[in-house]
């Protein structure tokens, strides 16, 4: 497992996104693809079929190119070297982070949704703390990542059961020093993903809630982008890296076995305990990408679960004062065009 790559806190790398453009980000040699064509790929760890591609080389199988893996502990991180023109893709990145990048003129496009959180990211809280519902959150701190998903569900949660946010603590922690101040009794609740959220619940913790409670206010996906001004001219890299993820899905169902150790060793977990948290997702395929419950396809894109995702993770940024304004027809950073363009190949 690789290490963060300048490191930022979640709050701040997404006030240092540039508005500026990321053409040429990254990538050296012919527009298409070619074996001196360097592509630079960031992600972010989780028990899913993108570890499995990672794993079995079908980024370099597939892309024809020479890539560059960068790993990130958090998508804000991430978003301040794609505003400095070091990334071509992300992955992994939920949508407040593609939301607010949008909204700060990175152009970026959404062309894989990787999967949609059911359990894969939740409140947990210490046994000992006495917090046993929202309710015992007043008056106390929750540590998470700001500018990533977890404040954007715990926001929510809130509000439905009623309770001001200003009776809440939100701490900026990353992931790690989350992990590392449960241990040591300094934090009693935290919001965050697997595997993190998995660890402290191991170690004296209890679930309150998971993504899945907020589903219908907050749909919560991983989502892969690329820079659209690179893609313009990289059109077959693209549908490489399409054809990549598509591959670690088919590999996932179909050698389950060796797809969990895989997970396993990008993750620095157990096989078994990655076959166990892999129940927290629902994993998109290439034919489940261009529906209306993923990406959509044609007018659909307008209406599907991944723009809406979008959109309300933008009127949260905009509500909470993260962003000044919510990004006109979000959709357009929406395109399953490549994931089509790899379909109708078939």
């Amino acid at each position: 497992m690789g290490k963060p790559l300048h490191m930022v806190a979640g709050g701040a790398a997404v006030s240092l996104l540039l508005a500026a453009g990321l053409a040429g980000c990254g990538s050296t040699g012919q527009a298409q693809g070619t074996s001196n064509t360097t592509v630079t790929i960031g992600y972010e760890n989780a028990p899913d079929p993108e570890a499995v591609a990672i794993e079995q080389h079908f980024f370099q199988k597939y892309m024809h190119a020479k890539v560059k893996l960068i790993y990130f502990e958090s998508g804000p991180s991430a978003l301040t070297e794609m505003a400095s023109n070091k990334l071509d893709f992300m992955t992994t990145l939920g949508n407040p982070p593609t939301a607010s990048a949008i909204a700060r003129g990175v152009p970026l496009k959404v062309i894989w949704a990787m999967e949609r959180y059911t359990t894969g990211e939740g409140l947990v809280v210490k046994k000992s703390s006495g917090i046993n519902s929202l309710k015992g959150l007043e008056g106390k701190t929750v540590d998470l990542v700001q500018g990533s998903t977890s404040p954007f569900e715990l926001d929510t949660a809130l509000k439905n059961a009623g309770i001001p946010l200003s009776k809440v603590t939100e701490q900026n922690m990353t992931p790690s020093e989350m992990v590392s101040s449960w241990k040591t009794n300094h934090i009693e609740a935290a919001y965050v993903w697997t595997p993190f959220d998995e660890a402290m619940a191991q170690s004296g913790g209890k679930f309150l809630m998971y993504d899945q409670n907020v589903y219908k206010q907050a749909p919560i996906f991983n989502l892969a982008v690329v820079n659209s001004n690179w893609a313009s001219s990289h059109k077959s890299l693209v549908e490489g890296f399409i054809k990549a993820e598509e591959a670690g899905v088919k590999y996932f169902y179909q050698h389950p076995a060796q797809a969990y150790q895989d997970m396993g060793k990008l993750n620095n977990i157990s096989a078994r305990a990655a076959k166990a948290q892999t129940t927290g997702f629902s994993f998109g395929t290439l034919q489940s990408e261009v529906t209306a419950n993923w990406m959509g396809s044609g007018s659909g894109v307008k209406s599907s679960l991944v723009t809406k995702s979008l959109a309300s993770a933008a009127a949260w940024l905009k509500q909470t004062g993260q962003i000044s304004s919510d990004p006109s027809n979000i959709s357009r950073y929406v395109d399953p065009s490549f994931a089509q363009a790899v379909l109708n190949g078939k």
